[in-house]
């Protein structure tokens, strides 16, 4: 199995990253965060342009018909350069539910927006109760007399939703999880946006009567659970980016921080510590790869192991994101807690990613319910 990027992927790479070296450093990222929206939607259409918002969508409804390989490229990108605009939510969240769930007629409408940077979408699954319970929302769906159904019910902390034109919702009918597609100005919807710790931008929403469309969904729960892989193996992608760029800005640190006339990376505990965390980034790198194998991988059987495979490999990489962030600010001293410094940024930004979907905590519940990673064997004495 060959698990170098190919020729496509490297040109997208090398590409992205020298756009975003010139047209989104510290500065412009800070401009951007400042701004009302506090996203650049002249950055969007770019992205647009290079064919980023729709990698994974077939040509028939806009796309590049490609992979989720090339947006783990993109993802990694946008992790070094702490990107503010939504990709996670629409162009990966959004769009695999409205391509894994909608119909024919919904993809048409919706997708082609989407591509060309024109349309918004943002996954509406967490509530102020639940937690991280998305399969069992409280949200309810009712039949309309007019064979429409409405929604009615809360959503909280949708990533994306305070720049949305559209969302998926879930919520229970009849009993049964569906997804829901909502437009942002329908009668009864009301949101209230709100900024992230990391500046990344959401929205508390209340439905109240709210119209909606059912998606096409076959089995929504099975279609929500592989949404969510494929958002936590784009965030695992998305924090590899951030924690090399993290470290690299560590190691240059330690390289020109002067302390009684010598560099302060000349002090081997400290050096010790900056091997570990290098090491501990290729770990995370190598979990990250893991997690984009199972999403993508189309062997027999894989799609039963697909979910496990994605928390195992996000329980390594969420625990390097907090050493490697905690580690970081620490040997930047005084100057890492400042806001004026861009290290404080991305420990802020590799925080939530931690939280975004999951926890430590209901990462290892899971996993344990699951069996492991590796189905365990007892010893044979014999």
């Amino acid at each position: 199995m060959d698990l170098e990027l190919n020729d496509i992927q490297q040109e997208l790479a090398s590409t992205l990253s020298k756009y975003l070296r010139s047209e989104y450093d510290a500065a412009k990222r800070e401009e951007i965060l400042r701004s009302e929206e506090g996203i650049s939607r002249e950055k969007w259409q770019a992205f647009a342009e290079m064919g980023l918002l729709g990698l994974a969508v077939p040509e028939s409804y806009g796309g590049a018909d490609m992979t989720f390989n090339e947006v783990a490229v993109v993802a990694e990108a946008f992790g070094r350069s702490l990107v503010l605009e939504p990709f996670l939510a629409s162009a990966v969240l959004g769009t695999n539910a409205v391509l894994l769930a909608g119909s024919e007629e919904q993809k048409q409408a919706i997708l082609p927006g989407v591509c060309e940077g024109q349309t918004f979408l943002a996954v509406a699954m967490l509530e102020p109760n639940l937690r991280y319970a998305v399969e069992a929302p409280e949200t309810t769906a009712t039949a309309a007399a007019d064979g429409g159904v409405t929604l009615s019910g809360e959503k909280n902390n949708v990533l994306g939703g305070d720049v949305a034109d559209h969302f998926v919702v879930t919520a229970v009918e009849n009993g049964d999880l569906g997804l829901y597609l909502v437009a942002a100005d329908a009668e009864g919807l009301t949101r209230v946006a709100q900024r992230q710790a990391d500046g990344l931008g959401n929205a508390n929403l209340r439905l109240e009567n709210t119209p909606a469309q059912r998606l096409d969904a076959a089995d929504a729960r099975e279609v929500l659970t592989e949404v969510i892989d494929l958002g936590n193996a784009a965030i695992m992608a998305e924090a590899v980016g951030a924690l090399e760029a993290s470290l690299t800005m560590t190691a240059d640190y330690l390289k020109t921080r002067e302390q009684f006339g010598a560099p302060i990376g000349v002090n081997q505990a400290l050096q010790h510590r900056a091997a570990d965390l290098y090491a501990e980034l290729e770990y995370a790198r190598s979990m990250a790869l893991y997690s984009r194998l199972a999403v993508t991988s189309e062997a027999v059987g894989a799609e039963k192991d697909r979910h496990r495979d994605v928390i195992a490999a996000k329980i390594v990489v969420d625990q390097a994101a907090r050493n490697i962030s905690q580690e970081s600010i620490q040997m930047h001293g005084g100057i890492g807690m400042t806001m004026e410094y861009p290290i404080g940024h991305y420990a802020k930004r590799l925080t939530v990613m931690t939280r975004t979907f999951d926890d430590a905590d209901s990462l290892t519940a899971e996993l344990a319910e699951l069996g492991g990673l590796i189905e365990p064997h007892a010893a044979d004495l014999t």
